[in-house]
Parts: C-alpha cells; structure tokens; sequence
C-alpha cells in the first residue's frame, strides 16, 4: 500500500534519483490495524546537494494476521526533496487503471498475503513489526578499500570475544522471518527444517525481528536444539506502536519471559524506527535504557548488548544522541541500491560503509560494529552497475562473506514471496541459502 520514490544512479558518481524499494502490500493486513479505505502516505527525504556518501535502505516487511476483503487501492505519495532552496520532488503515482470491466466482470484484485493461522486455540494478540519500506539514495563511488583490510574479516571489539558473538569462519548470522509464501505463518515442521537447514550452512546465529508467528513456540526450541544463538529484535511502528508502548512492551514481556538467557546474541530495538519517522533519537534512547533495566532486573546477564539499527545516513544525521545508550554499533547496509556498486564490489563497498556509520559512535563501536542487514537480489531489474540476478547475488555473497562476513547478518535466508516486487521488482528475491551452496 505504500510507495515511495527510489534514488538510483547509472554513473560512477554523482547523480542522485529517488525509487521505491519496499512495496508492503499486506502490511495493514498483518498488523491488525487496516480499515476499508486506507490510505498511506510515506514521505521520503533525498539529500541532493553534497552527494550523501550513504545508502538508506531497508528490506524487512511482515505480512499481516487480519483479513479484510481486498480491495483495488490508488496511492499517490508526495516526496518532499531537501535541498538548500526546496525543491518539490516528483510525484510518483500508481499504474493507471485498465478501462472499466463489463458489468459482469470481477473486480480487479489487489495483492494481500492470507493471514496466519492461530497456533492454538487461544485467542492471543500477534505483535508483527510492519514493513519498512527502503527509500534507498544513491552515493558517489566508496572510499577503495584496502586489499589487506578486505582479505581478512576481524571481529570487532571486544563483545566479540564475551561468547554472546559466535563466529564459524567468516559465517556469523542470517535473517530468519517464519512466514510463508502466501503471508501465513510457517508450521512448524516447515520451521524445524529451516532452521536444521541454516545450521547444516555453518552460520551460528538468526536474527528475529519480533516475537510473532511462532518464535518462542518453534523457532526458538529449534535453535537451541542445534546450538544456535538468536538476535532478538523488539518492533517500533507509528500510529501508538512506537516506544514504551504496550505494542512494544508485550514483546519486551515475551523476551524477558521465553528467551533462554545463555543463547541471547544481542537484543535490537527497533529496526530503522527513526529512518522511518516511528520515534525520535531522545525516546528511542530512553527506551533503549528501559528495555536493558527491565532484562536486567529479570535476570539476564549485564554482558548481553543491547543496541538499535539505522542505515548510515541516519546514523549521520541522528545518531549522535544514542551513542550512550547503545552497547554495541549496528547498521544496515544493502549494496545493490547504490548504483555505481557492482556485485564483485559488494564486500568493499560494505567494509567502507561499516567504518563510515562506526564514527558516529566510536565508543560503542569499540565494543562491537556489525552489519544487521546486508543482502543481493536474485532477481529484478538492474540498478545502474548493480544487476539483480542469481549469478550476481553469488558473487555479491561471496564478497561480503569474504570481507565482512564475521560481523555481517546475511539477508535473507528465503525468498519472500508475499511481498509486493517493489518498483525494481527485487522485494520477492532476497532470498540468499541457494547462493550460500
């Protein structure tokens, strides 16, 4: 439902351009909240002028547990572009509608994903973060990076050698969401064989971005089971969903009373929630102290980081305040939305941007830097150098594993086919194990 403008470039350097990375259709569908005739308007801020050395992105979406009727929806999304003097942005609309039906012909359809079954018999609130959609911008040509530095992935910091960081190689994590292709939840058969699957791959830890679909009743269990350790992730939305709401607390509750305490990798709060315009760095940081007193206080251990994501510009731009209050530093980084960035230059491009976000905080990032998100489209269209296509993503794999594999969280371990393809028609093909083979 929502869209957004994408910026892409087709030079080395230079050229900025805005384009939608995150169709989420189906958003409002799994986060309970969507009424007939919704609406939503996501406004998108392109920095022009002074050529922003990052890339906004983002490629987590949920789909959603309640099930309206579909029903065709038009969005236009305004896109206010900064620049010293405003500039109004190009407004982006929807595909014109086909010439009307017959009166006896259906209407036209509108993608939604079937909502989760109930996993029992219990009536219980499901807590799905909702989608981010990515307004990625393109940056001049990366800082080269050093073959030496590149050759030789280091864990960073010393929460890398606390044991709650468990690195096999230059494998570390992988994003892990247990939805299926049509936007239910997995069972939880098909959630023991992912799971015995990402293990048999060599990586050591998944990243959850909520506690829904079954986490704590399947994913977690199977985890243990196989000695893998679990990035716990609390959602922050809009709309009373963001800090210190009970949306937000209920999941902190599940943490506190379900995750096993010896396997916490770290715990994330929220995912791009100031990127997105979900809270602001002063309550982002309060709740950030808030949910550390409240594990702490249940028990778990003073040496578990607790931390937030952004992608670099934002870090840039606001991140600042939170450097006290963050354990560790992470960011999202997704090459394929910088145009100028081919597949064998994926690993490069991350490292440089990993040190880039890490000045912000250098404190923090002492500790421990990591990359939270960090992927390569198997399909879609081609983005300036950047091609979306199996062999591309193999080698854009293969580099980041190489270069920054020991501190990178891999996105994603499937495919999601319950996403709207997004104005590149990327959003579907994330989806990286084959690649990993």
């Amino acid at each position: 439902m929502k869209a957004s403008i994408v910026a892409a470039s087709v030079a080395l350097v230079g050229s900025v351009a805005a384009f939608d990375h995150k169709g989420h259709a189906g958003l409002h569908l799994r986060r309970g909240d969507y009424k007939k005739d919704d609406v939503c308007t996501v406004y998108t801020t392109v920095y022009v002028t002074g050529l922003p050395s990052i890339i906004p992105n983002s490629t987590y979406v949920a789909p959603k547990t309640s099930t309206p009727a579909p029903k065709p929806v038009s969005v236009y999304t305004p896109v206010p572009v900064y620049t010293p003097a405003p500039v109004p942005s190009k407004q982006v609309e929807s595909p014109k509608p086909a010439p009307p039906a017959p009166a006896s012909s259906k209407p036209a359809e509108v993608y939604s994903p079937v909502p989760p079954k109930q996993e029992s018999s219990k009536a219980s609130p499901v807590y799905t973060p909702a989608p981010v959609p990515s307004k990625p911008v393109e940056s001049p040509k990366p800082a080269p990076v050093s073959s030496k530095a590149a050759d030789k992935p280091k864990p960073s910091g010393s929460y890398s050698s606390g044991g709650r960081i468990s690195i096999n190689g230059n494998k570390w994590a992988i994003t892990y969401t247990p939805y299926a292709k049509d936007g239910q939840c997995k069972t939880q058969a098909e959630i023991q064989s992912d799971i015995k699957k990402i293990s048999e791959m060599g990586f050591t830890t998944i990243r959850s971005y909520s506690t829904d679909c079954g986490v704590f009743s399947y994913v977690v269990p199977e985890c243990q089971k196989y000695n893998l350790k679990v990035i716990y992730g609390i959602f922050l939305e809009g709309g009373g969903k963001g800090t210190f709401s009970d949306y937000a607390n209920q999941q902190l509750k599940e943490i506190k009373d379900k995750a096993p305490k010896d396997s916490v990798a770290m715990v994330i709060v929220g995912n791009e929630c100031m990127f997105n315009g979900n809270c602001v760095a002063t309550e982002l940081a309060s709740y950030i102290d808030y949910v550390r007193k409240e594990l702490q206080g249940a028990g778990f251990p003073h040496d578990i980081a607790i931390t937030t994501t952004e992608p670099v510009n934002i870090w840039e731009e606001k991140g600042a305040a939170l450097c006290d209050h963050i354990d560790v530093f992470a960011v999202q980084v997704h090459p394929y939305f910088t145009a100028s960035v081919t597949a064998d230059k994926a690993g490069s491009f991350a490292a440089q941007q990993l040190e880039q976000a890490a000045k912000v905080c250098p404190g923090a990032a002492a500790k421990g830097k990591y990359i939270t998100e960090i992927g390569w489209p198997a399909q879609g269209q081609t983005n300036g150098l950047a091609v979306a296509s199996e062999e591309a993503q193999k080698i854009a794999i293969k580099k980041i594993q190489e270069t920054v594999g020991s501190e990178a969280c891999l996105f994603s371990f499937q495919n999601d086919g319950w996403k709207a393809p997004g104005e590149l028609g990327v959003e579907q093909y994330f989806g990286c194990a084959s690649a990993l083979n």
